[in-house]
């Protein structure tokens, strides 16, 4: 947080910058921005240029005529005392700012990554990390038509006629399967790869999501937390407050719904092929490791998209780390019943389930492979 500073006149707005953000420039559609990036969030704003250099004038000590002034002379404009304070509110609410004295930070969680606890940052491996706009600026415009109504409603009936298939099917589907995993090794050859191909696509549907309500993406990636692949995408921070709650979730649901297309195309290539090719293998392979990349996300005890549709629903950003931190200041005596303390119990005994699931899935994996 930033360094306590006294606000030097009872006129100080006493909104100090973050010491601890990061930035840097890029241009985009010929105009100068600013990401900022918050590395005790691992989150990123985008601010215009203006705007980057107002919001570093809070320092604490700068009263309104100090920084009305300063707007004059480094950026050639006048500002109301209205919009100075207005300003200033408004990055306090995103985090950019933070009160003298006070935390300051996150207010709003978008990433859709996977938690196994408390060892990943040290235990996960990141595959794929990269910032995914300029690919996003380019698929856009060219498979726009993926994100209208009408082919996300033509694509979801050809799914669900797919799974009526798998279901009528599934005596053969489940012999085929039992083959193709008691058999020998080499569903192995297509596990990591089907799971991780997975894995993007489903991430894909989140940041197509993403580019259609023209909410930047700042970062992408696929990891392995041990034997477990993982994947996330984080929008920035600004612009995703700033949909409504319907286009939030539609973003979210945009995941899933990829995921589902994707086990459809395995059984498609499952139907298609005899049993005696290998790509009949690779069929089977899609349908079960599509759906068993997509328990975690769906379980609401990790923080995937299950979660995080709680978290918009309750509107409660960050709900994990507020759930385990009024428990741990509840059982040492320290915080006061809290109107949402079901709700926090609740979170905290699903994620010490999610914990516990995510390890003993491990450890039969590992054990499985040896």
């Amino acid at each position: 947080m930033s360094e306590s500073v006294e606000c030097s006149t009872p006129e100080a707005p006493c909104l100090c910058y973050r010491n601890e953000l990061t930035h840097e420039s890029f241009v985009a559609a010929g105009e100068t921005k600013y990401r900022v990036y918050d590395p005790k969030n691992d989150i990123a704003y985008e601010l215009g240029q203006n705007e980057f250099l107002l919001v570093r004038l809070f320092d604490g000590a700068r009263n309104v005529e100090d920084i009305q002034h300063q707007v004059r002379v480094t950026l050639r404009g006048n500002l109301s005392e209205r919009r100075i304070l207005a300003f200033g509110e408004k990055m306090l609410r995103l985090g950019l700012l933070a009160r003298d004295g006070e935390q300051g930070g996150l207010h709003r969680d978008p990433a859709t990554g996977i938690t196994y606890g408390p060892l990943k940052r040290f235990l996960l491996v990141n595959l794929i990390k990269m910032d995914p706009q300029p690919l996003l600026d380019w698929l856009y415009p060219r498979f726009t038509w993926l994100c209208s109504p009408l082919i996300v409603g033509l694509m979801l009936m050809c799914t669900i006629s797919c799974f009526v298939f798998l279901l009528s099917h599934w005596t053969l589907f489940y012999r085929d399967m039992l083959h193709t995993y008691t058999s020998g090794w080499s569903w192995l050859a297509w596990h990591y790869p089907v799971v991780l191909s997975s894995i993007a696509i489903h991430e894909l549907g989140h940041a197509l999501s993403c580019r259609h309500y023209r909410v930047r993406v700042t970062d992408f990636g696929i990891g392995v937390y041990l034997l477990l692949a993982t994947g996330w995408v984080r929008p920035e921070q600004r612009r995703w407050s700033d949909l409504s709650a319907e286009q939030r979730a539609n973003t979210i649901l945009m995941g899933p719904l990829a995921s589902f297309y994707y086990a459809a195309a395995g059984i498609v290539v499952w139907a298609m092929t005899p049993s005696s090719v290998v790509f009949h293998d690779l069929g089977v392979v899609m349908i079960v490791a599509s759906f068993l990349s997509l328990i975690p996300t769906l379980l609401p005890c990790f923080n995937g998209d299950t979660y995080l549709a709680i978290t918009e629903f309750y509107n409660q950003p960050r709900l994990r780390q507020r759930a385990l931190l009024y428990c741990r200041k509840r059982l040492a005596g320290k915080a006061d019943v809290d109107d949402n303390a079901n709700l926090y119990w609740g979170v905290t005994l699903l994620t010490a389930a999610g914990w516990l699931l995510a390890w003993c899935g491990i450890v039969a994996l590992i054990i499985r492979v040896l």
